[in-house]
């Protein structure tokens, strides 16, 4: 990643993220603000769980020295599976265990949720509202991955990564995105215009480098950059379930940006009706009572 880059090379003009051409990630940063450019990635060891999770025939004993060799991760993905936040009936004590019994989509999931955690370090409202929609989505993802022919573990480390751009410029630029996401807007689009005239670049772009730079599989980096574009037949399965997602977790009372208009629960799961019609479509009650209680649960 270039050294060299100054606020004054960032000063490109803004344009809607349909016209702009495609960027090499690793190569082109003209786009990116430079405090983004050098924001630490997720913790190492998340890194290499994703990285060794790519292999189906890895060896979970594998995965579990990775784990081990953060002692302070390894708790942290102990007490995360030992939550309600998972859903397992009996206390896991011995890691190694913990690995074997929750799989390798499993510990992805924790180990993504833990190095987000992390990640965002003390939160403000802002970061804190930003932080719930994102888990909210990845909780809805979750919840309707089987829609999809998706593991439900998949589907959430989709969800809970689809806004690191947001995040990640919260952190970087909290006073030029406070005043973005105080604002009042129609839809996302106008939202991402926003950041792109506060900033020059919007959190969908944003996130899509910060995941290609921290070198995570590409298709996080496809969800990231595309996730608030128009429902599209053409869409991976992973982007329509992640579009979908986000949309439901704002319905439900969990958008990242308060002023925006939100969709009903309706609209939201409209996107659903041509593949197996609103009965395998949890109700709108039952699923924010589902998001609510386990959301608690995690920030207890």
């Amino acid at each position: 990643m270039p050294s060299t880059v100054t606020d004054a090379t960032l000063r490109l003009a803004s344009q809607p993220t349909e016209s702009v051409p495609e960027i090499d990630f690793q190569t082109d940063v003209v786009t990116i603000p430079v405090k983004l450019c050098n924001l630490p990635p997720l913790n190492a060891i998340a890194s290499q769980v994703l990285a060794l999770t790519t292999d189906p025939d890895i060896d979970l004993r594998q995965i579990s020295k990775v784990v081990e060799s953060d002692p302070a991760f390894a708790a942290d993905i102990l007490f995360l599976a030992n939550s309600s936040l998972f859903g397992f009936p009996s206390r896991m004590h011995v890691l190694r265990h913990a690995v074997a019994v929750l799989g390798l989509d499993r510990i992805k999931a924790l180990a993504v949720t833990v190095a987000m955690r992390g990640f965002l370090g003390k939160r403000n409202p802002l970061l804190h509202q930003c932080w719930q929609h994102s888990v909210a989505c990845a909780l809805v993802c979750e919840e309707i991955s089987a829609i999809f022919d998706f593991s439900g573990d998949r589907a959430y480390t989709a969800g809970i990564m689809h806004d690191i751009g947001r995040l990640g410029l919260l952190k970087t630029y909290p006073t030029e995105m406070t005043s973005v996401l105080s604002g009042q807007y129609a839809n996302a689009q106008k939202i991402l215009r926003a950041e792109r005239e506060a900033l020059n670049v919007d959190h969908a772009r944003a996130g899509a480098w910060l995941v290609s730079n921290w070198a995570f599989p590409k298709d996080f980096a496809e969800v990231c950059e595309h996730h608030h574009s128009a429902p599209n037949a053409r869409n991976s399965e992973m982007l329509q379930l992640v579009k979908a997602a986000c949309n439901i977790a704002d319905a439900i009372g969990f958008p990242a940006v308060k002023g925006q208009q939100q969709p009903t629960y309706l609209e939201a799961t409209s996107p659903l009706a041509t593949r197996v019609g609103h009965k395998a479509v949890p109700s709108e009650e039952d699923l924010r009572a589902n998001v609510n209680a386990r959301l608690a649960a995690f920030e207890s």
